[in-house]
């Protein structure tokens, strides 16, 4: 490490400064004014040096943030550099891989790919997208290689893709709806409040995450999915009987999907009395049954905490607030 900075002092209205090298554990000291030197005792110069370098190896340590914008709907908006092109992206745990939009990767590097991707949106909408790999993401200051990305024709105004969790699998980050922020920390999350969570992947191309909870008393897994926005609660159709709701009773919802007009998906809108895990609950929330959900239930995480820290290489969610 070489990196200068100065520490000033004003002495009968003029001003001076001493410059600090620091140099691995060594402190060298240079001075534009050596009659500076003269005027101060060696005791507190070392003293002054000593405060500046913590001062400065603490600003070092910092955490990396990142602004994150809430939309009134709960979705997690964040900024990513690809392939030196800038644009604006919803944060989606539940996404699989990384998205973009073709008015975004139109302008990047791969035009044709024989590499694809067959999966299933969580309505059992099945989707054949291709792949490609970005050389570069710049994403919260650091740098990711040869990511795996698909591309859509869809337009959303305003929104260029999806950032999902496949590339941040050796990156620990926290998710702070307090304070809006997205954060890679320098020191290894810990903390008492843990929730365990599994991954899913598609050779290694995809990444989701899924936890277990309760619905009322049954024991569920969930897909975890910050791209449903705020406080949004499905489960399977096939869970009514088991938690003895009758469908004539709930509300019939039926809607397009974004992706195929020509498919349309029914929920059904109720209730349950509870929803938790063994840090969290949320009482008599509004639920959707899901016709064709390929997941027991999929929620947002907004409802787990205001921060939240993600170890994805060690399955563990912090909850740290």
């Amino acid at each position: 490490m070489n990196e200068p900075f100065c520490i000033s002092y004003v002495i009968n209205n003029f001003s001076y400064k001493i410059i600090l090298y620091l140099q691995d554990s060594d402190i060298r000291l240079t001075n534009p004014n050596n009659n500076l030197l003269k005027m101060f005792s060696y005791s507190f110069i070392k003293k002054s040096v000593l405060t500046g370098s913590v001062f400065l190896l603490s600003h070092m340590a910092s955490a990396q943030k990142a602004p994150l914008t809430i939309l009134p709907s709960g979705h997690l908006i964040v900024q990513a550099e690809v392939e030196g092109k800038k644009g604006n992206f919803i944060f989606d745990t539940g996404g699989g891989i990384n998205l973009f939009l073709n008015n975004f990767s139109k302008d990047l590097s791969q035009k044709e790919s024989y590499n694809f991707l067959t999966a299933f949106r969580a309505t059992g909408e099945q989707m054949t997208v291709p792949l490609f790999k970005s050389k570069e993401i710049v994403f919260n200051g650091k740098k990711f290689k040869d990511t795996w990305y698909a591309t859509h024709s869809m337009e959303i105004k305003g929104i260029d893709g999806l950032i999902s969790l496949a590339m941040l699998y050796d990156t620990e980050f926290i998710i702070d709806y307090t304070n809006k922020e997205l954060i890679f920390p320098k020191e290894k999350l810990s903390g008492n409040k843990i929730v365990d969570i599994q991954l899913s992947t598609n050779a290694d191309q995809s990444l989701d995450i899924t936890t277990y909870i309760h619905v009322n008393n049954l024991k569920i897994n969930v897909l975890l999915d910050s791209g449903a926005g705020n406080d949004s609660f499905w489960l399977s159709e096939r869970l009514m009987n088991t938690l003895g709701i009758k469908k004539e009773s709930l509300q019939l919802v039926e809607k397009k999907s974004e992706f195929n007009p020509a498919i349309t998906n029914k929920f059904y809108k109720g209730s349950v009395a509870s929803v938790s895990n063994s840090f969290a609950r949320v009482e008599k929330p509004h639920v959707f049954f899901v016709e064709g959900l390929i997941y027991e239930g999929k929620t947002s995480i907004n409802w787990l905490g205001k921060k939240l820290g993600f170890n994805l290489k060690e399955k563990k969610i912090y909850i740290l607030e």
